[in-house]
């Protein structure tokens, strides 16, 4: 597609059924926390993402897509097949996502933190 605004990636998320966040399992990628996971969940839309452990806790935590090994390819295929014949599961771990984004994964919640950071530094 090349490059599309906001606009566009958004509309894209819309007619979504499914994201993948598959990373090589790197040192910079195992400790991450991948904005493409948070806005899918933001967009309500289940995930099959690389199992690393800070991405399996957020995953089975809050129900809203599944992990699998990067390497696995047969299992990755399963869990898009799962997501693409389960429309209830599917739309169910969207909303999954969703909540947890609403209540703890927003930037609203994240400035505070910031803000606290800045203010125990004593500048």
């Amino acid at each position: 597609m090349g490059y599309i605004d906001r606009n566009a990636v958004n509309e894209l998320y819309g007619q979504a059924i499914a994201g993948l966040v598959l990373l090589l399992p790197t040192a910079n990628y195992k400790n991450s926390l991948p904005i493409k996971m948070f806005e899918y969940m933001a967009a309500g839309i289940p995930f099959v993402a690389s199992d690393f452990p800070l991405w399996r806790e957020i995953v089975s935590t809050y129900q809203c897509g599944f992990c699998v090994p990067v390497d696995n390819k047969e299992k990755i295929q399963q869990y898009i097949a799962y997501l693409l014949s389960n429309r209830k599961d599917a739309e169910k771990m969207g909303r999954n996502g969703r909540r947890a984004v609403e209540r703890l994964y927003n930037w609203k919640i994240e400035s505070m933190k910031l803000i606290e950071l800045y203010e125990s530094m004593n500048f």
